[in-house]
């Protein structure tokens, strides 16, 4: 068995090419993350109508949900959470008038490649 001897260019050229290669196969399987969110993490805001959030990726609306819940740990939104009709990227959550406090929002995300993420974030209601 004779072993073939690459010249440097040659490696190189290989070892860039399964570079690009393993970064357009992450790229494939990219997860949704949070890129914003209305009210905004840690924000002091007035009541608000709803909660927004978009994601770097377009959702599986089946498995994606925005929970809420008040400081006491309770839920305080009985509505269910919809990603959005136009945007797959972005999710709501429709609210009752919150009383003042501090509120809690988890969330799951559920990107189309079926890849899993979850987070949480606070605002407060003045």
């Amino acid at each position: 068995m004779k072993l073939i001897n690459l010249s440097r260019p040659a490696r190189l050229s290989s070892a860039l090419g399964a570079a690009a290669l393993l970064l357009l196969s992450s790229a494939a399987f990219a997860h949704a993350h949070l890129v914003s969110s209305e009210p905004a993490a840690n924000a002091e805001v007035a009541a608000p109508a709803d909660i927004t959030i978009h994601f770097s990726e377009p959702l599986e609306p089946a498995f994606s949900k925005i929970a809420l819940t008040d400081a006491g740990g309770k839920p305080a939104a009985p509505a269910a959470s919809q990603v959005d009709k136009h945007d797959a990227r972005v999710m709501h959550l429709p609210l009752p008038t919150l009383r003042a406090g501090r509120y809690a929002v988890h969330w799951t995300a559920v990107a189309t490649d079926g890849h899993r993420t979850q987070g949480d974030f606070a605002f407060t209601v003045k």
